[in-house]
């Protein structure tokens, strides 16, 4: 698999797991973080703008706590 194909792939489920109240949400964060150094600063901002649209149904509070570490996680990336 490409670097594009795998960051397309990633994007998908980043984009599935938004919402979703099960193990996806810390999973697919993980994969994000685990893989940072594939993503561009237009992918960081992506990852925050759709988190913060989906604010207020982003899932259980585990899940809301999950999406906020990757949103400050993504701005650390942006500096």
């Amino acid at each position: 698999m490409n670097k594009s194909d795998l960051i397309l792939t990633i994007l998908g489920c980043f984009r599935y797991s938004l919402g979703r109240m099960t193990y996806m949400p810390s999973h697919i964060v993980r994969v994000i973080i685990e893989n940072k150094t594939i993503f561009r600063d237009f992918d960081w901002e992506l990852f925050i703008r759709e988190i913060d649209e989906k604010e207020g149904n982003l899932g259980m509070d585990c899940d809301i706590e999950t999406w906020n570490k990757l949103k400050e996680f993504a701005k650390e990336q942006l500096k």
